[in-house]
């Protein structure tokens, strides 16, 4: 399989930068306290790391991505689960999880209705944390994404809403980052 330039440069910036943008996402997540957290499309579980900085980490924590490589490069220490697998069809039963997190990787999915069905399917809540849209930074992002070979499939925070409203959840938080041009929506049973 050949990969896009988008992958390659996804896993340069995993693998040797290491972002710090999921510290917002920590603090949420951390007050929650789920026992077991999925965390959708986590590369190299950046959220995990996040989590132990703030003192917590779940009893379960899975990590699920589809690419090999990133699922490597996990924090040394840090227990989870790695699992290869993609987000439109986890291999968990239903409500088998406490808080399901979609960390800047809702967009990055081939099938992201598909995914959010997942989800709820098998979590009490879901937490997405993706780039705002209706933004013009926002835009600019889908823009750089789909010229790198991304799918770019990017979801604006009102009609998120909805998606979840429909998959019988009730939406808790909706938040617009200041910084960042992203959006924060925690949604549960």
């Amino acid at each position: 399989m050949i990969e896009s330039i988008g992958q390659q440069l996804l896993r340069i910036m995993y693998t040797r930068v290491r972002p710090k943008i999921h510290t917002r996402a920590a603090e949420l997540v951390t007050s929650m306290e789920p026992r077991v957290l999925l965390d959708i499309g986590s590369a190299n579980a950046l959220l995990a790391s996040a989590l132990m900085d703030k003192g917590y980490m779940p009893q379960v924590y899975v990590a699920l991505d589809p690419d090999p490589v990133l699922l490597t490069y996990a924090e040394p220490g840090i227990a989870l689960e790695r699992v290869m697998g993609v987000a439109e069809s986890l291999p968990l039963r239903s409500y088998s999880v406490d808080l399901s997190v979609f960390h800047d990787s809702l967009h990055h999915l081939n099938d992201p209705d598909k995914a959010l069905e997942e989800a709820a399917r098998v979590s009490e809540c879901i937490l997405v944390d993706d780039i705002d849209p209706d933004s013009l930074p926002g835009r600019l992002v889908a823009l750089l994404e789909r010229l790198v070979g991304f799918p770019a499939r990017f979801i604006d925070a009102s009609t998120l809403v909805e998606k979840l409203e429909e998959r019988g959840l009730r939406v808790i938080v909706v938040r617009k980052t200041r910084r960042l041009p992203t959006y924060r929506i925690l949604a549960c049973r």
